[in-house]
């Protein structure tokens, strides 16, 4: 299966618009053409002109004939002229194809919030990275009561970047439980054991984010 991550840059004032057109036609021509939904969401906390969402597809075959389907599909077409008389609703579009990890869960959402995590492993480091999620930090997560959303790998260009995502309740559950976590002595015994010829990760990026009301 392969995932499609886009994060769009919604001009000023146009992100409800956005919102609306999804809500109301987009959605529904993705689904019309086979094309899988993951979620959609908006930040929630920072940059307040973004939309993210993820679309699944079996394979990048499969992507570019349904999407060149959609592109193509009259109805679109006509949506999105009617709609941006006054301009476009997007300044930018940012996208990333991956795969799940071996050790990921199917893609699934039960939380109010999630937590959008991209780390950039150090060189040669990804395995040990990927051996430390599949065997200990993912156990972790789970037992501090942090849903495990999924995790991905890049399938196209960057290749050493891990991206994963999380669930919590609210802001508030999100810092009690990642707090519980960072403090774990389990925690610290796995990621020093892990680390003993030095850090496997050398950036990290996060993003709260919360699901639109006309997502999955």
């Amino acid at each position: 299966m392969l995932y499609e991550l886009r994060v769009y840059d919604a001009r000023a004032g146009k992100l409800p618009a956005l919102n609306d057109r999804f809500a109301n036609h987009t959605t529904g021509f993705f689904k019309d053409h086979g094309i899988g939904i993951v979620g959609f969401w908006t930040d929630e906390i920072g940059r307040s002109n973004q939309l993210t969402y993820m679309l699944s597809f079996d394979s990048m075959a499969d992507r570019e004939q349904k999407w060149a389907a959609f592109a193509a599909d009259k109805r679109w077409q006509e949506v999105r002229s009617e709609t941006e008389k006054d301009g476009a609703f997007v300044a930018g579009i940012q996208n990333s194809f991956m795969r799940l990890t071996p050790y990921s869960p199917e893609p699934h959402m039960t939380t109010a919030i999630q937590e959008l995590r991209i780390y950039s492993p150090m060189t040669g480091k990804f395995p040990a990275l990927h051996d430390r999620f599949a065997n200990h930090t993912m156990k972790l997560f789970e037992k501090h009561g942090i849903e495990n959303v999924g995790y991905w790998t890049a399938d196209v260009g960057t290749s050493n970047k891990l991206t994963y995502m999380l669930g919590y309740d609210g802001l508030g559950d999100r810092e009690k439980k990642w707090g519980a976590f960072s403090d774990d002595p389990e925690w610290h015994k796995a990621r020093s054991a892990s680390e003993v010829d030095g850090p496997l990760n050398r950036r990290s990026l996060n993003t709260i984010l919360r699901r639109t009301s006309y997502s999955p």
